[in-house]
């Protein structure tokens, strides 16, 4: 590498650790970065130049072929303050003006092996510097996995980091890099995301990273933190360790995890449509229930005959979880479109036993299918009736708390009011261009990167899955799982504006342009309750 100015060539040398990182010294000046040969002659060279910054002696850490370096964003508007029990650590894991880089280096070997059977749990110590425009953070003898269940039969692949005991990174030592493969706008989950934020509800920052391993580039990923035990810290503590200490957290795996009650003394059945996310820490662990599963079946023994009409009904359901988490998700999930949720597929949620309340907080995760990359019909998504929302009748927690009155303003109240003044056109806009023109760029560099996984095809997740109509539970379509199978590479920014005549995947503003008008249409001829 070298950087030109005033027409003569500096070379700069590689950082002795991080092989991608390149520095030296020359005059002040603009200039442009050039790539060369052994022979110091230039074979590529940037299509531009930067300007110093005349009050600095040093450039920043910059990115070959990028025009930026940090860039002013646009926020989602607040519309609830955090839920009480919510104390998210003030961290600067994710920086809202840059995108930084992801340098992973390790045994190539081992890194051939994990990418070659992606079936296997290959797990690679690495050290990762983090490189953003002002400072690099390096962490030693990370742990690296392919993370995921059916995105490991994509051609891009998810990556998980387990930071070792003692060391973290800004707080945090467990950390998912999600690949975005099966959203060609590379905005559907940090806009979730947001609009969780926006909603006060606990739930993992996120923010793009470009990630290289071993001087291979895998391309641009969403940064995310794993719901594991410095997550709870962190989100409820302020980072300290929880004064009343860290409760279970089941996750819902799907299809069959819908909160249904099976029966006296039937414990054992939870264990499987459901899983242990995390275990209770030491001091909980054995707190004299009989199985692990026992304080779901609890709850969900409550729920099959939960009170619905009696003047103290709320305040019995807010005991057992607070409700106001459930309320909001279920918001997010509706105007978000989540395909791959409670309500569409009783999946990518979890129950998280808060100590501190005594009672369960509800968790959303996992937003890739979102804002009309969709399983289930878009048209029953669009109606604006949130009773169609497919599965919204079939799902215990949805049907029971609707039936609650109070519950039912709030739900309806907040529906209306997010439709309004979140997701409509005039305050959705603003993020996504802000987002667009941040990633551009760096979007044309990970579309042309050769994949870690290139026998697989974007439509092999839904292609393994199902095969035929008989396999479909409800209320997933097959008219649209035939769609996303044939659905070919997507343009960046037809997949952010549309139309993209898919009944699978709608542009982004598309989905939120339709749902808003829905929402609200359905609202003025059926106005909400208000308690």
């Amino acid at each position: 590498m070298g950087v030109i100015v005033n027409g003569q060539t500096y070379s700069l040398q590689p950082s002795k650790d991080i092989s991608v990182l390149h520095s030296g010294i020359a005059p002040s000046g603009a200039y442009s970065y050039v790539k060369l040969n052994q022979d110091n002659v230039i074979v590529e060279m940037e299509s531009f130049q930067r300007q110093p910054d005349q009050d600095l002696e040093t450039t920043p850490n910059e990115f070959y072929n990028r025009t930026w370096n940090t860039m002013n964003m646009t926020d989602l508007p607040t519309l609830l303050q955090p839920l009480p029990s919510v104390h998210r650590v003030n961290s600067s894991l994710h920086a809202k003006n840059q995108i930084p880089t992801i340098y992973l280096s390790g045994n190539q070997s081992q890194i051939e092996l994990m990418h070659s059977n992606t079936t296997l749990d290959t797990k690679v110590t690495m050290n990762m510097h983090f490189i953003e425009t002002e400072k690099t953070t390096s962490v030693e003898d990370v742990e690296v996995k392919l993370a995921g269940r059916s995105s490991k039969w994509l051609d891009k692949l998810s990556y998980g980091i387990k930071i070792k005991k003692g060391d973290n990174l800004y707080g945090y030592r467990r950390l998912k890099l999600r690949a975005l493969r099966s959203d060609p706008s590379y905005v559907r989950e940090i806009l979730c995301y947001d609009m969780m934020k926006s909603m006060g509800l606990p739930v993992s920052g996120a923010s793009y990273a470009r990630v290289i391993m071993n001087d291979q580039p895998l391309g641009l990923f969403l940064m995310i933190e794993a719901y594991k035990n410095d997550w709870y810290k962190n989100e409820f503590g302020d980072g300290e360790k929880l004064e009343h200490g860290r409760g279970i957290t089941y996750q819902g795996a799907g299809m069959l995890s819908d909160l249904s009650y099976y029966g006296d003394n039937n414990v054992s059945a939870y264990d499987g449509p459901y899983k242990i996310e995390e275990d209770a820490d030491k001091k909980h662990s054995d707190d004299g229930e009989t199985s692990d599963f026992q304080k779901l079946m609890n709850f969900t023994q409550f729920l099959s005959g939960a009170p619905t009409t009696s003047n103290d009904a709320a305040t019995i359901w807010n005991e057992y979880i607070d409700m106001d988490s459930v309320i909001r998700s279920f918001v997010i999930e509706i105007v978000g479109g989540l395909s791959d949720g409670y309500i569409a597929n009783a999946n990518n949620f979890f129950l998280y036993d808060n100590l501190a309340e005594r009672r369960f907080t509800y968790l959303a995760a996992d937003f890739d299918t979102t804002l009309g990359n969709t399983f289930v019909k878009l048209e029953d998504m669009w109606s604006g009736n949130y009773s169609q929302y497919p599965g919204f009748s079939m799902r215990p927690l949805a049907q029971k708390m609707i039936q609650v009155p109070e519950f039912k303003a709030q739900f309806e109240q907040l529906l209306l009011n997010t439709t309004q003044r979140l997701i409509d056109p005039e305050f959705i806009n603003p993020r996504i261009d802000d987002l667009v023109k941040m990633i551009r760029q760096d979007v044309e560099w990970d579309i042309g990167l050769p994949k870690m996984n290139p026998n697989a095809t974007i439509d092999t997740e839904t292609a393994e899955y199902f095969k035929d109509p008989k396999d479909l539970p409800p209320p997933m379509d097959w008219d649209t799982i035939k769609d996303i199978q044939k659905r070919s590479h997507v343009d960046f920014d037809i997949a952010v504006n549309g139309p993209t005549h898919s009944i699978s995947l709608p542009g982004v503003k598309e989905w939120f342009a339709n749902q808003s008008k829905a929402i609200q249409d359905y609202f003025v001829q059926q106005p909400p309750l208000y308690s």
